[in-house]
């Protein structure tokens, strides 16, 4: 036996670690970058310049699972410095569609490359879709709607099983539009008492 089957702690606790650091640097970027006068924002981007930021940050946090850039604050302090919330989201929204387009093509790659143990919980999974196909669109769209979370694990996850790729976006991308558009207008209206919350 090696030192890692008697006492699995330790591999345990630097896995703990590096999740604890992540989500700690998730939420200092998070507040460093909702701490500067959402003016001085608007005035460094410009704001055409900034719906293309937010398609491109949408698009790298819909590509990153546990790393996500984290749009969520930007995207309401744009939206607190007079931006459109409603173009703001929707141009979140497709940034986040084509970071998940990406996580699809990723999927159907990885697809003949898996171990067996992977490939048999995915087989898994796929019987249990076809038993209850109706429900994966409205599934999809609620998950977009209400997920703070990155899609890219359910559509990786959904490509790699076969799934057709309008099916998944579609919903998702539809689901993800309300999402940001809401978020836009919770900081639009709610942004000063986030901050001071933070």
């Amino acid at each position: 036996m090696t030192a890692a089957e008697i006492n699995p702690s330790p591999r345990r606790g630097k896995k703990i670690a590096k999740v604890v650091m992540v989500v700690a640097a998730y939420l200092a970027i998070s507040i460093a970058v909702a701490s500067f006068p959402t003016d001085d924002l608007i005035d460094a981007v410009g704001a055409t310049n900034a719906y293309v930021v937010m398609f491109a940050l949408g698009m790298i946090g819909g590509f990153t699972t546990f790393t996500g850039v984290p749009y969520h604050l930007v995207l309401m302090s744009l939206a607190a410095g007079g931006l459109n919330p409603v173009v703001l989201g929707i141009s979140t929204a497709m940034g986040v569609m084509l970071g998940d387009s990406t996580m699809y093509l990723v999927g159907r790659t990885v697809k003949s490359s898996l171990p067996p143990r992977v490939e048999a919980t995915m087989e898994h999974l796929s019987e249990r879709l076809a038993r209850h196909p109706r429900l994966v669109t409205p599934a999809l769209f609620v998950y977009g709607t209400v997920s703070p979370f990155s899609n890219d694990f359910v559509v990786g996850s959904l490509s790699i099983i076969g799934y057709n790729y309008w099916r998944i976006i579609v919903p998702l991308a539809i689901g993800n539009t309300f999402y940001n558009i809401a978020l836009a207008y919770l900081g639009l209206y709610a942004y000063d008492a986030i901050i001071d919350w933070l």
